[in-house]
C-alpha cells in the first residue's frame, strides 16, 4: 500500500500527528532525524531544529510533509516511523 497524509492534526515539539489515508491517526517523532542533521549542520534539515520554523510544516499535493526551504519527507517512510494513536477518524 502507498501511504499518504490526508491532514496534519497537530504539531508539537518535533512531533507531527497526522491522519493517513488508512484512516489512522499516527504521530511521527522527527527529533532523531533533525538531531542527526543538526550535528553535521547540513543547512536544510537542521533548519527544522528552530521550533518556530518546524511548526510551519504543510502538506504538499502528494500528501507529503514539507517546509518552505524544500525539505520534505516521504509519507511511506513517515508511516513506518510513526506510532499509532488510539483514535481514528
Amino acid at each position: 500500500m502507498l501511504y499518504y497524509i490526508k491532514k496534519i492534526v497537530a504539531v508539537d515539539n518535533y512531533n507531527v500527528t497526522c491522519l493517513f489515508n488508512t484512516g489512522e491517526v499516527r504521530t511521527i517523532d522527527l527529533y532523531p532525524i533533525i538531531d542527526k542533521y543538526q550535528k553535521i549542520n547540513d543547512g536544510l534539515i537542521s533548519a527544522l531544529a528552530d521550533k518556530a520554523f518546524f511548526c510551519t510544516v504543510k502538506l504538499d499535493s502528494y500528501g507529503t510533509l514539507c517546509w518552505e526551504n524544500g525539505v520534505d519527507f516521504d509519507p511511506d517512510n513517515l508511516y513506518r516511523l510513526s506510532k499509532s494513536e488510539i483514535a481514528t477518524i
